[in-house]
């Protein structure tokens, strides 16, 4: 009976030392954390985080030092603290209704020294910083768009510039009020081109460049062939947008392009950090090309938006690889009139390498 007692405590003594000699050789880890909600899909706030710029700050005092990783629902980024010690800050994002739950760890390695143990109890340095962190995080993800760019195909074009002819107008965002300014323009410019001997050389364009008070201004035109006048009583002579543009074909209702198209790739730029403007050179440019008849009810069902490229879409296309180059589908046949432009033909852009 003794022997056994004997060799019971000499097994509780081994799992003592060993569990005193992990706990002194392992190196500490200091660590707290919040749980916040954002009403954005978990995957729009999961690539939004997995993109975080490296040099960017979580809040002030925690730098990203490394890109981050992913691993399921989890991301991972290695952060420096303003003291020079190292750490992560781990997001563990999950799906909460319509929105997200997202839980903000932050983590520090400590030393060697003795005394840090206790830093793992209290929280050390990272005890006062994840309240801020996790209101930084939450102001950053709040400002998502309630979408998700799941789904969405795109091809990179490079695109060229083209003499454009065009008038501009401001509306709200209604279906209504877009398929109103279209149909004007499409009676409205054809006789002022006519007029000062220019060709339409392309189907009609909306070129949005701006938001103005909360609508949307519309440079509307044709690109033509021709000598531009010197001055013109009605409408502008400028340049199409050009470089490396995203490509979208749309098919749908005007009704239903804001849901289908803008939203999706809002909450897709934003994902890749590409909404910021500190990181980009200008707001994105985006038109539209009319490859059928735009006055029809619901407005062109025929379309391909483009987005002109600011900064460097490799976190955009790291995200949500680029499809291959979609073919626009075939135009409808434009109704004679005089003096209607030519039969819709499709914009010069050549497939980019992906």
């Amino acid at each position: 009976m003794g022997g056994a007692v004997r060799i019971i405590l000499i097994v509780l003594a081994v799992v003592v030392i060993a569990a005193g000699a992990g706990y002194f050789l392992t190196p500490p880890i200091a660590s707290r954390s919040q749980t916040l909600t954002v009403e954005a899909p978990a995957s729009t706030v999961l690539a939004r985080l997995a993109s975080t710029p490296v040099g960017s700050t979580v809040s002030e005092g925690i730098t990203v030092a490394e890109a981050a990783s992913v691993e399921g629902d989890t991301v991972t980024v290695p952060v420096t603290y303003a003291d020079q010690s190292t750490g992560r800050a781990i997001y563990t994002v999950t799906s909460e209704g319509e929105g997200s739950r997202v839980q903000v760890k932050l983590e520090q390695d400590l030393g060697a020294n003795p005394l840090d143990r206790f830093a793992v109890l209290t929280g050390g340095d990272v005890a006062p910083l994840i309240e801020p962190a996790s209101a930084a995080v939450s102001a950053d993800l709040g400002a998502l768009p309630n979408a998700s760019f799941e789904g969405l195909q795109y091809s990179i074009v490079d695109i060229a510039s083209r003499p454009f002819f065009f008038v501009q107008n401001c509306s709200d965002a209604s279906a209504e009020s877009i398929t109103s300014i279209i149909s004007q323009a499409v009676v409205a410019i054809p006789p002022v081109m006519n007029q000062n001997r220019l060709t339409p050389n392309g189907p009609l364009m909306a070129v949005e460049p701006r938001v103005v008070s909360g609508q949307y201004c519309y440079q509307v035109g044709y690109p033509f062939t021709g000598r531009a006048p010197r001055a013109l009583l009605i409408g502008q002579v400028g340049q199409t947008p050009s470089g490396q543009a995203l490509r979208i074909v749309y098919t749908g209702s005007e009704e239903d392009v804001l849901d289908e198209v803008y939203n999706r790739m809002d909450a897709l730029l934003a994902a890749a950090h590409l909404d910021n403007p500190a990181t980009t050179e200008d707001d994105w440019t985006t038109y539209e090309v009319y490859n059928d008849d735009p006055t029809q009810a619901g407005g062109s069902r025929n379309r391909e938006i483009y987005y002109v490229v600011q900064g460097d879409v490799s976190a955009l296309t790291r995200i949500a690889p680029p499809s291959e180059a979609v073919a626009v589908p075939e135009a409808a046949p434009a109704a004679p009139a005089a003096e209607t432009p030519a039969t819709a033909t499709e914009p010069e852009a050549a497939p980019a390498t992906p």
